[in-house]
């Protein structure tokens, strides 16, 4: 049987460990005590929580009667065959079931860190993996992208949850989407990006915190206290230049622990660009700006228009009567004989895209009821593209009372 291994993310800091499976023996256990071979601290994982074991055509994980169950890719489960990047969530823990051989090459990933847009330097870094066995060797050699080496997160990002651009076999950009799909949170899938080797090196990374159903305030106040922490404490990220964990529709509450964690970030990415401030923004005022317009399609808008863009304070339908003529219009104007091919509506979260027609793309991809995000790109099927924007609104932090003092302008001149 071929070596199998599991990853061990902790959620608290994102710190990973791999663990190799014994190839020798029969079970490995999973529980809250000691005894077991891999040990999870949590109230919420029993004694002897579930078993990993070993057959002849591979590993399979049995429920041991837990009290709170054991789900493996979101779904619960008595028993199920362990496939490459399945994971086990263990409530504040991940295991991420792996079958392929990995290789370190400190050097290597040293030389990448101070030079993180190096080919050469990763052309050299795949050449140590390659010569002791490693899979992903042939993909920095080559470019070419293996899904297997995103452990489990290529079935997401086909249907569009997690974005990635690439360059050269690495993560360049990194976008985790509030989507319909809740299988998965945005805190979990953040951790699991930082524990791959491919998203190390990535440059710009946004995760958007917000589920398909607003949550509430104190519930933000956690997923952005745990991502920053997160952040803080799991891999290093040393091209890291931009960074949004999405943005609000109204304020949070005060915390002096999240302006904080927000204060260290600078320090923690030496080369991001992204004021702490603007990490978690405020926006209140969001428009399609009109990209690019079919030649053979004639585009109508009915409704307000602010300096050329369609506002969406209320929201917006795309679609049209013709398949030469296509329409935006506002809600609350008549659409009579309009077939929709998109709508973008401002309720929790804001502000949504449900895709009705077939065809329609969002960055280049076939598109799903997701949140927007700015810079988003919606084409529908004609070939006329829009873009997402917004109007950032200034933090608290932002906000300063000039000083004025007797007998002195602001500027602290003299009259």
């Amino acid at each position: 049987m071929s070596r199998a291994w599991l990853k061990r993310i902790d959620l608290e800091t994102f710190e990973s460990e791999r663990l190799e499976l014994p190839s020798e023996g029969d079970e490995v256990s999973v529980g809250r005590t000691k005894q077991n071979a891999i040990a999870i601290s949590s109230v919420l994982v029993s004694r002897e929580h579930c078993v990993l074991v070993r057959t002849a055509s591979g590993w399979v994980v049995e429920d041991r009667n837990s009290s709170s169950g054991t789900w493996i890719n979101g779904h619960r489960t008595t028993r199920a065959r362990l496939a490459h990047g399945d994971v086990i969530d263990l409530y504040g823990t991940l295991l991420v079931f792996l079958d392929r051989l990995e290789h370190r090459a400190p050097e290597a990933e040293a030389a990448l860190d101070r030079a993180p847009h190096d080919r050469g330097a990763v052309l050299v870094w795949g050449d140590r993996l390659s010569e002791h066995g490693d899979p992903l060797g042939e993909q920095l050699m080559t470019g070419v992208v293996d899904p297997a080496c995103l452990e489990g997160l290529a079935p997401l990002c086909e249907a569009g949850r997690v974005e990635l651009d690439w360059r050269g076999g690495l993560v360049e950009r990194a976008r985790v989407r509030c989507t319909s799909d809740a299988t998965f949170q945005d805190v979990d899938l953040l951790g699991r990006l930082m524990s791959l080797r491919v998203c190390r090196w990535l440059t710009d990374l946004t995760v958007d915190l917000c589920t398909w159903t607003m949550p509430a305030s104190s519930r933000l106040q956690s997923d952005a206290a745990a991502a920053l922490r997160g952040l803080l404490s799991g891999a290093e990220l040393p091209a890291l230049e931009a960074l949004s964990l999405g943005y609000l529709s109204t304020p949070l509450p005060a915390s002096h622990f999240r302006e904080a964690l927000l204060d260290r970030l600078p320090a923690r990415f030496p080369l991001l660009k992204t004021p702490p401030v603007d990490v978690l923004p405020l926006v209140r005022h969001a428009w399609l700006e009109v990209e690019q317009r079919s030649a053979e399609v004639e585009f109508q808008q009915v409704g307000p228009q602010e300096g050329g863009r369609i506002p969406l304070h209320t929201g917006v339908w795309v679609g049209g009567a013709t398949p030469t003529r296509l329409r935006a219009i506002a809600p609350g104007v008549r659409r009579e004989g309009v077939r929709e091919s998109f709508l973008i509506r401002q309720e929790a979260p804001q502000w949504c895209l449900v895709p009705v027609e077939h065809g329609v793309l969002l960055n280049g991809r076939p598109a799903v009821s997701t949140r927007l995000l700015p810079g988003d790109v919606i084409e529908e099927p004609r070939g006329t593209r829009f873009r997402f924007v917004v109007r950032v609104e200034p933090s608290p932090r932002q906000q300063h009372t000039p000083l004025v003092v007797r007998g002195t302008d602001p500027t602290g001149r003299k009259p």
